[in-house]
């Protein structure tokens, strides 16, 4: 496992997430609101998830739809989705792939 980084655009989300150092399982979905963010998915336990401390959560809003299961955090100054929680695996959080930085092993 690697540690890997990532956030929204503006640095005000930020967190950190273990996975494989290569080879990572990214996903493409094909549904209305991926599609339109562009994103692309990596999940992992929620135990291997950590926003940093220098995120304040107050930066942080939330947008459901539907069923309401899938919670989709976004940044509420740059607007960008770097993670949620998804409906398919609400134990765990997805992480989008494209800003993704490998830091340690």
């Amino acid at each position: 496992m690697s540690t890997h980084t990532g956030g929204c655009h503006c640095g005000r989300i930020q967190f950190e997430v273990d996975a494989p150092a290569s080879d990572l399982t990214i996903i493409e979905c094909n549904c209305s609101i991926c599609a339109k963010k562009g994103f692309l998915h990596l999940i992992v336990p929620q135990t291997r998830f950590r926003l940093l401390d220098t995120t304040d959560k107050a930066d942080i809003s939330l947008y459901t739809f539907g069923t309401g299961v899938a919670k989709h955090y976004f940044c509420r100054v740059c607007g960008i989705s770097p993670y949620y929680i998804p409906r398919s695996n609400p134990d765990g959080v997805d992480v989008s792939g494209r800003p993704l930085h490998r830091h340690r092993h």
